[in-house]
């Protein structure tokens, strides 16, 4: 058997867990999971940070649409429409108790009303998914055509 010492100290240490600058394997797996577990709570709180703002921006445009919905029952009223300005008015309401949705809870519960009424409705939350998709690309699409005009 020609096994130098050398040879022998080295697969020791390979059995031991240590590399050759004697960190240990387990050490550095270790150190490894906690980079990971802060790069994942960093992450997450940058997250939930951007969510928040979005948040409180579509509270924003939800109020927005409320004050326009609330005009234009008022303006259906003056012209003697009660029908319409009925139907536009319960809009009014629905988006003003959205907007208060939005600002009163957090994401977490949001997100718990959006999975139950999802489960209670499909239909109607397929079709206002559609819905807000469409609007959403138009609003992009605007958006756009305005910075390019603006330039």
């Amino acid at each position: 058997m020609s096994d130098t010492p050398s040879r022998m100290s080295s697969e020791a240490g390979a059995g031991n867990g240590s590399d050759k600058h004697g960190l240990d394997r387990d050490q550095i797996l270790r150190q490894a999971e906690e980079t990971r577990d802060e790069l994942r709570e960093a992450a997450k709180v940058q997250a939930e940070s951007l969510l928040d703002r979005q948040k409180a921006a579509a509270a924003d445009q939800a109020e927005k649409v409320t004050t326009v919905l609330h005009k234009m029952a008022d303006e259906f009223e003056r012209q003697e429409q009660p029908y319409f300005s009925g139907c536009v008015n319960e809009l009014a309401k629905r988006s003003d108790a959205f907007s208060r949705t939005l600002r009163e809870r957090d994401l977490e519960a949001l997100m718990e009303q959006t999975r139950h009424y999802s489960r209670q409705h499909p239909a109607l939350f397929m079709g206002g998914a559609i819905a807000a998709g469409f609007m959403l690309s138009r609003f992009m699409r605007s958006s756009s055509h305005s910075n390019v005009s603006n330039r």
